[in-house]
C-alpha cells in the first residue's frame, strides 16, 4: 500500500460525510450572520472573527471533499474496493453531485444579507453604521458562476439520461408496457 491509499469502511465514510456536512452548514450559518455587521459590534469584537471570504473558500474546497466521499460511498455499495476520482469525475454520479453542490451554495448566498446598494450610494460606505465583507454584486456573481457549473452538470446529466441504456435480459416483458416506440 503506497502513502496516499487510505482504507475506510462504510461507518467511516457515513462519518466523514456528517462531518462535512456539519462544517459546511456551521460555516454557511457564519457567513449569513456576520456578512452585514454594525461597527459596533465588530469594536466590540462580537462575531467569530472569522475571514469570511476565507470561509467561503473552505466551504467550496469541503464541498468537493464531499463531492469525493460521496463518490467513494458509491463505489464501496457497488461492491467495489477500489476508488479513482478521476474516473469518477467521468460519471453520472459525479455530475449528480456537483450540479447539487452548486444548487446549495446558490440557495445558501441567496439567503445572505447584503446592504442596500441604494442605501450605500446615498450615504456613501463610510458614513453607514454597519460594513458588509460579500457586497450584493459580489453574491450576485458568485451566484452567477454557480449556475454556469450547475448548467454544464445538469447538461451531462440530461446528456446521460437520453443517451446512456442497459439491456435487460429476464424480465423485459415487464417494462415493455412502458416503452413508447
Amino acid at each position: 500500500m503506497n502513502k496516499n491509499t487510505i482504507k475506510l469502511n462504510s461507518s467511516n465514510i457515513i462519518s466523514i460525510r456528517k462531518d462535512l456536512d456539519n462544517k459546511i452548514t456551521k460555516y454557511w450559518h457564519i457567513i449569513r450572520n456576520e456578512n452585514v455587521m454594525s461597527k459596533k459590534a465588530i469594536s466590540a469584537n462580537l462575531g467569530s472573527g472569522l475571514d469570511l471570504k476565507a470561509l467561503y473558500n473552505t466551504i467550496t474546497q469541503l464541498q468537493e471533499k464531499r463531492i469525493k466521499i460521496k463518490g467513494i460511498l458509491v463505489a464501496l455499495n457497488n461492491g467495489e474496493t477500489s476508488f479513482d476520482f478521476d474516473k469518477f469525475k467521468n460519471t453520472n454520479n459525479y455530475s449528480i453531485y456537483a450540479a447539487g453542490e452548486a444548487k446549495e451554495a446558490i440557495a445558501q448566498l441567496k439567503m445572505v444579507p447584503t446592504i442596500n446598494p441604494t442605501e450605500k450610494s446615498k450615504k456613501g460606505s463610510k458614513n453607514l453604521s454597519k460594513t458588509e465583507t460579500f457586497t450584493s454584486a459580489k453574491i450576485a456573481q458568485l451566484i452567477k458562476d454557480l449556475q454556469l457549473k450547475a448548467n454544464k452538470y445538469d447538461t451531462n446529466l440530461a446528456d446521460f439520461n437520453n443517451n446512456t441504456e442497459i439491456d435487460i435480459a429476464g424480465c423485459s416483458n415487464d417494462f415493455e408496457d412502458y416503452l413508447t416506440v
